[in-house]
């Protein structure tokens, strides 16, 4: 019975997939190996103090409530015990109304309780009918560690701070401190975290295009998860089973990137030894992410145009068309919009990507609590790769991370966070927090929205630079480059964001502008 629904679950804790797809797992694992007809999973709904049911075997009906003061799963929930029923006529916390709305006959029941870390509950389980008689004791037992295994499964995902209905009146815990609240799940996504509004729009949109074909064009600044998304449009597809290939479009010479994406066959060019697969031939069944989608050289355009088009494509060096069974899913930080007024991008590619569109909000666009919840969630996993205790965050530290405008979005916020824990010792203050002074902030603010240039005030900011009469545009690129090198400290990743580029858009400009 050791780590049963690790073993036969534990991967999918490290996929985006939909709440209800791993609570459905979970209860389907529990049945299998119990031996049972049908099993139910219900989370607690503190507000209306209900038992909701979220998983199970349920084809009469979608959705069950049961009082916590009714029933076998209401005694379950207000003892904490585990109960088995051998027969459920003869007991009378037996309540038949469930039986009576779905027209199901249950003869014999286990139910077992659902608690987190802190042993607070979460929900209840139960499992009915077994197959060949009635539940035995050594079945109990096993059962029992079952459910402390499923707790402790949807633990170790993100979905404990996801946003769901089950917790819209819930209090909002401290930094680094338990929920206060039941388990949230919802229309949430594993390793996904959010709560608000905002949030709860793409999973609303995710739950309803993942199971098309149609391409998706993800759209956000950079830092705001759209890897994240593109994974779970994959991991809850019908193209699950198949593989996810992702291709950063930034990152390889524009020479290369047909080859990368296409394949070669055996002697396309010099050194062409073997036939070579490309990504497009990697990701057959699947999925192919084309992030950067706004950096794909102007000529390999037409090409990726025909592959959405007609499903097929030319390895480099060969005639013959093979056919392409992917799914497509795009990323950009960049105004594809723009770029298709300037010659950049080909207008019919930007019309046959953005087939559907899904726009990611900045992390200062979705609220005080989204935040909050993300710092406790980066705290608590920093903490766990770490093996530090998990710390509070000093209400003074709290104050500059909500104030704080992000243009990094969450990957900037984790990284902050991740430095925080490893500095801290007793709790995390504002001396351990990572963020830019507030005067380069400032600056760096009003350059990168091209508003006017702002003399630095700061003795220790880079001097203003003298951009001449009429210098040209690669060397007013080249200066700006250099400036914001200075400003940052050397920091690629602030000056990448800065700009509005991919970081390894800024290493290819830095190298051309020998600025190394």
């Amino acid at each position: 019975m050791k780590d049963t629904l690790l073993l036969a679950l534990g991967g999918l804790i490290r996929k985006e997939i939909s709440a209800g797809q791993l609570l459905q797992h979970i209860v389907d694992v529990m049945a299998e190996f119990m031996d049972a007809d049908r099993g139910t999973i219900y989370l607690l709904d503190e507000a209306c103090c209900e038992l909701v049911s979220v998983a199970g075997h349920l084809p009469e009906i979608g959705e069950i409530r049961v009082p916590t003061s009714q029933g076998v799963a209401g005694f379950v929930a207000r003892s904490g015990r585990v109960v088995n029923l051998p027969f459920c006529e003869d007991d009378h916390r037996f309540w038949p109304s469930v039986d009576n709305l779905t027209g199901y006959t249950t003869r014999t029941m286990l139910a077992g309780p659902l608690h987190n870390g802190a042993g607070k509950l979460i929900g209840v389980v139960q499992l009915l009918n077994k197959r060949d008689g009635i539940f035995s004791e050594a079945d109990q037992r096993n059962f029992a560690i079952l459910s402390e295994q499923a707790a402790a499964l949807l633990e170790e995902t993100t979905l404990g701070v996801s946003a769901s209905p089950l917790a819209t009146t819930a209090p909002t815990a401290a930094p680094g401190e338990p929920e206060a609240h039941s388990l949230n799940i919802g229309e949430g996504f594993n390793r996904i975290v959010g709560r608000g509004e905002a949030m709860r729009e793409v999973f609303r949109t995710i739950g309803r295009v993942a199971p098309m074909e149609a391409t998706v064009l993800l759209r956000g600044e950079s830092g705001t998860g759209k890897g994240l998304i593109a994974r779970a449009l994959h991991h809850n597809s019908g193209r699950k089973a198949g593989p996810f290939i992702q291709v950063d479009c930034t990152t390889l010479p524009e020479g290369l990137m047909e080859n990368e994406l296409f394949g070669h066959e055996r002697g396309a060019y010099t050194g062409a030894h073997t036939r070579m697969p490309g990504k497009v031939e990697a990701a057959s069944t699947g999925t192919l992410f084309l992030d950067e989608i706004g950096d794909l050289p102007l000529t390999l355009q037409g090409k990726l145009l025909t592959l959405l088009q007609e499903h097929s494509y030319c390895p480099v060096g060969s005639a013959r068309r093979l056919q392409a069974d992917i799914r497509i899913v795009t990323a950009t930080n960049r105004e594809l919009e723009r770029l298709v007024d300037e010659g950049r991008f080909r207008e019919d590619l930007y019309y046959r990507l953005r087939v559907v569109q899904i726009e990611l909000p900045a992390l200062r666009g979705r609220g005080r609590d989204d935040l909050i919840h993300l710092i406790n969630h980066f705290v608590t996993k920093a903490s766990r790769r770490h093996s530090r205790p998990v710390v509070p965050v000093r209400p003074d530290a709290l104050s500059m991370l909500l104030e704080y405008h992000w243009p990094g979005n969450v990957r900037e916020l984790e990284n902050c966070i991740e430095s925080a824990v490893i500095f801290s010792d007793l709790e995390i203050s504002p001396s351990t927090l990572s963020l830019p002074r507030p005067d380069a902030t400032r600056k760096v603010r009003a350059l990168s929205t091209h508003e006017q240039a702002h003399q630095p005030t700061s003795s220790s900011a880079p001097e203003p630079v003298d951009f001449g009469r009429q210098p040209t545009l690669r060397e007013i690129e080249a200066r700006y480059i250099q400036y914001l090198l200075e400003l940052y400290e050397g920091n690629r990743s602030a000056c990448a964001r800065a700009l509005d580029i991919g970081r390894n858009t800024l290493l290819r400009k830095m190298k051309d502008y020998e600025l190394e």
